[in-house]
């Protein structure tokens, strides 16, 4: 155990959330009126109508998908499907970055300071004086919003002691109301199956809603509200099953390849999801059908219930494809019972270079696993993993692969056991559970050897799902393969699927299992190996200076952040995600013709991918390590080097010739950087595990993976990469809400894990854990260091909370469980710093620095109360939620105070949990 380790909290008290008033407010939104509204919706609704008698008439499917497009916020909205009959409620979907238009708006609020913050001669009781005036003569209302009235008009209110700044007040609420109204919207789309019988309803309410202000009778009224605020109503079609999947792109290169031959294009369809068992086998008897009318074959199916996922792979020959790219669509792309049509699963991983021999000695570990590995199959045989992985393979996916086609799950196993081998760091002392779930692509003639990837006849999800049960439960023929499992490393990503707004279903697999199983998946956010246009050849990029040269390149990058956002299944809300920082111990001699775009280590690497997660939610949570990048540059365009030789990060690999069994490689990626947190956890775990034991401590099995969540991204900062990115990019539009950018590219920061494995005299940390339900508060109590009361020093509180979530798939907030924690900020003088206030808590981690020097008296026994409450975010929480949180209070190392002891002397050990009621 460390000299100074890590202290315990004592068990929380207990007691009831305080009732939080709801807030109300007026919306930002601007609607059309009444009458504009029905002359915009009548017609939308009479082609809806029709369609469904053509169809009818037609002998096609009585059922469609209804599609009502709003603007702003709908409650409820599945409460208002419910009564209507004929209409199964689907789906609801944000949508972002709607763009504006002569209806639909948003209304510019008018602050009481605004005029005193644009006219230098007017005070701030001038400008509150102003504003009263616009809302005394109707041109705000009370919350200050713009009203429909020409603001040109206000001039003839303004009084004579303000009249030579008249023009100058007009314009600058003008302004305010056309920047306003620039600005994107934010909607839902609702989705419902629908028959004819919910039409004519729907057109029966819609005719009785005679005034923009009389509410339907009940139960209807909450279609006021929706005929209010909604742009479009429609079907789902063709297009939408085919649109932002990258569907279309994926069968333009399948038929390069395939087109003239007898091969056939695979691919995904996701269903819409019944309820109901029948109909979801009826359902999929019907498209498989459609698929053998058109001389294709189907290869599985899936169906999850858990997560609401219900699809089909399925197979057409090339010519049908190019049927639909010449946009001929047959029954199969119009059926109704499909969601979207999805490329297959691009879980691919490249091979590494043959690498360089050294010399190394295997090892023995001792102890009951605590990480698995879903992977390609290892090289098992390796000095540097004998003895080392527990290979578990019951699909028997070793069997296809030759020795020398083993490469990721070889260095992904090399970097959890080892870490980078130029660190020299001590292995660790448990073996490692690996089940294979990646072979070597039969369809891959091109590299040799041949890309890993989750083969074909699977779906990922499927595979990932009985990977993980069988590690957790027995069945009829096996029993619990390694229950001791507490970290998952998942090192692969769906290139074919990148996160824009809506969560993927894989993600969704992954926070149910995470909280089913409480344990940690440890996921890497994606690699983004596409060239980049950097506007300079090689020898202006040779002139620059670093500095020049990491604007540059940083600048480069954020023109196309779209494009570089996290894949499948990093956008998983409870597991952690890894980017990769620009950085690793390598020495690097002669780097050739290759060039480094980012001289700097602090910074994220090129190839990584960014955030933000769903709900705008920091992703990557943290960036690690992953190894320095370095590019060939031709024409003004970088191409990624695969070269083996450093810089990067050394591992094992397989062997170049036969009976080798000690070679390695340096490569690069967030693969990496998810070993590397993964290995960080088994570290944790082991200081956690003698911390416990040495204070005669037993924790809750449930509870273990989320401390070891806490832990791993308490120790993470920004750092220097921070000022760097602000320099950059930075500008005036963004620097209100710039916290957010950064997050974007660093998430919580790089993670210092020593950080997390001991104290010193200057920096003290206590642990707490527990399970909490709905509208419940913890409170923990972080004693007071005396000697730091009526000192000017600067200091640093860290505190972070974790905790997996049970998820409502069913429900657009999805995220059942919402804790959260305030700092205490006025008891210890610091102010936030790092990450957004308000977006630390979109997640599963709320993770808060914050830094300060105000002299703060206090008396010996005070101490900082730090509250962790549980609300319930998407419906039905009804389960207990299990949660870890740690606080750190540090001062500089050069300072001599006793920090560590006097927190020490003044915290207890919990013996059991203080239940209050209030």
């Amino acid at each position: 155990m460390p000299g100074k380790p890590l202290l315990i909290f004592p068990s929380p008290s207990t007691t009831k959330r305080k009732e939080e008033k709801p807030r109300f407010g007026t919306t930002p939104y601007h609607f059309p009126d009444f009458q504009n509204q029905k002359d915009r919706l009548t017609p939308q609704f009479e082609t809806m109508l029709q369609s469904f008698i053509t169809d009818t008439a037609d002998g096609l499917e009585p059922e469609n998908v209804l599609v009502i497009e709003t603007v702003g916020e709908i409650e409820d909205f599945q409460r208002a499907v419910r009564y209507i009959h004929g209409l199964e409620w689907l789906a609801e979907i944000d949508e972002e970055a709607i763009e504006p238009d002569d209806d639909f708006y948003q209304t510019c609020k008018i602050k009481k300071t605004l005029f005193s913050e644009k006219i230098k001669h007017i005070k701030r009781k001038q400008s509150s004086q102003i504003w009263g005036l616009l809302l005394k003569n109707a041109f705000i209302d009370k919350n200050g919003y713009l009203l429909d009235k020409d603001i040109n008009e206000f001039q003839q209110f303004i009084p004579i002691e303000f009249s030579e700044y008249s023009e100058e007040i007009v314009k600058i609420a003008r302004d305010e109301a056309i920047s306003h109204r620039k600005q994107l919207l934010s909607g839902r789309l609702f989705l419902s199956m629908s028959n004819k019988q919910a039409i004519d309803k729907l057109l029966s309410l819609w005719t009785q809603w005679d005034s923009g202000d009389k509410k339907l009778p009940r139960p209807y009224g909450k279609w006021t509200e929706i005929f209010k605020q909604t742009r479009i109503i429609r079907k789902w079609d063709t297009q939408d099953r085919l649109r932002d999947t990258g569907i279309i792109d994926y069968w333009k290169e399948e038929l390069e390849i395939k087109k003239g031959t007898a091969s056939k294009i695979t691919f995904e369809i996701e269903l819409w999801y019944r309820n109901d068992d029948a109909q979801r086998q009826e359902i999929q008897e019907k498209i498989s059908n459609l698929i053998f009318n058109e001389n294709g074959s189907i290869i599985t199916t899936c169906t999850i219930k858990e997560i609401r996922f219900h699809a089909i792979k399925a197979e057409l020959p090339p010519q049908n494809i190019e049927k639909v790219l010449n946009s001929e669509y047959t029954k199969i792309f119009s059926c109704n019972d499909v969601m979207l049509f999805r490329p297959v699963g691009q879980c691919r991983v490249a091979v590494s270079p043959e690498g360089t021999e050294r010399d190394f000695e295997s090892g023995n570990t001792n102890g009951e696993p605590i990480v698995a590995m879903l992977d390609g199959a290892p090289f098992t045989h390796h000095n540097l993993l004998k003895n080392r992985l527990i290979v578990d393979d019951p699909d028997g996916f070793e069997s296809d692969y030759q020795v020398s086609f083993r490469k990721h799950g070889t260095a992904m196993a090399s970097l959890v056991c080892h870490g980078e081998l130029d660190a020299q760091e001590e292995p660790l002392q448990r073996p490692v559970y690996f089940r294979p779930i990646m072979k070597p692509d039969p369809n891959d003639f091109k590299n040799n050897p041949p890309w890993e990837n989750i083969p074909k006849e699977y779906f990922m999800e499927d595979l990932i799902e009985r990977s993980v049960r069988r590690i957790f439960e027995r069945d009829s023929n096996q029993g619990v393969v390694a229950p001791t499992i507490k970290v998952i490393n998942f090192s692969i990503a769906d290139s074919a699927k990148m996160f824009f707004n809506q969560l993927s279903s894989c993600a969704k697999l992954l926070d149910w299992l995470s909280y089913k199983y409480q344990v940690l998946f440890c996921v890497s956010a994606g690699n983004i190996n596409t060239d980049i246009n950097i506007q300079k050849n090689i020898n202006e990029l040779r002139t620059l200076s670093n500095d020049a040269l990491l604007r540059h390149t940083t600048s480069k990058i954020h023109e196309d952040i779209r494009n570089r956002k996290i894949f499948s299944p990093a956008d998983s809300i409870n597991s952690i995600t890894l980017g990769s920082i620009h950085s690793d111990k390598s020495t690097t001699n002669n780097i050739g013709n290759r060039f480094d775009i980012l001289p700097n280590q602090k910074l994220p690497s090129p190839i990584s991918a960014h955030g933000l997660g769903y709900k705008n939610s920091i992703k990557p949570e943290l960036y690690i390590n992953g190894g320095r990048q370095l590019y060939n540059v031709v024409n003004n365009i970088c191409s990624v080097s695969d070269s083996g030789l450093a810089p990067g990060q050394c591992v094992a690999t397989t062997p170049a010739t036969g009976g080798e069994i000690n070679r390695c490689v340096y490569i690069r990626g967030t693969s990496n950087s998810a070993a590397l947190a993964t290995r960080a956890a088994a570290q944790i775990y082991e200081m956690l595990n003698s911390l416990l034991s040495g204070n005669g401590i037993s924790i809750d099995d449930n509870n273990i993976a989320v401390v070891l969540k806490t832990l791993i991204v308490h120790g993470a900062s920004w750092g220097e990469g921070s000022n760097i990115l602000e320099s950059t990019l930075k500008t005036i539009e963004n620097s209100r809400s710039f916290k957010k950018v950064i997050a974007r590219y660093m998430g919580f920061g790089i993670p210092d894990i020593h950080r997390v494995l001991e104290c010193t005299s200057q920096r003290a940390t206590a642990i707490g854990y527990g399970k909490i339900k709905k509208d419940t508060r913890h409170d923990f109590r972080f004693p007071l260091p005396p000697c730091l009361s009526g000192r000017n020093e600067m200091r640093r509180l860290i505190i972070t909370l974790a905790w997996f979530s049970p998820i409502n798939p069913a429900n657009r907030k999805y995220r059942k469980a919402n804790l959260s924690f305030e700092p205490p900020t006025d008891s210890i003088g610091v102010d936030r710093a790092n990450a957004d206030w308000q977006q630390v808590k979109n997640g599963t981690v709320q993770h808060e620095v914050l830094e300060g020097s105000e002299v703060v008296s206090y008396q010996d026994g005070d101490f900082l109360k730090i509250s962790v409450v549980c609300r319930e975010d998407a419906a039905n929480l009804d389960e207990e939620v299990y949660y870890g949180i740690a606080v750190t209070l540090e001062v500089s190392e050069s300072v001599d105070l006793r920090i560590y002891e006097e927190i020490k002397d003044r915290i207890s050990i919990p013996i059991q949990i203080e239940e209050k009621t209030q």
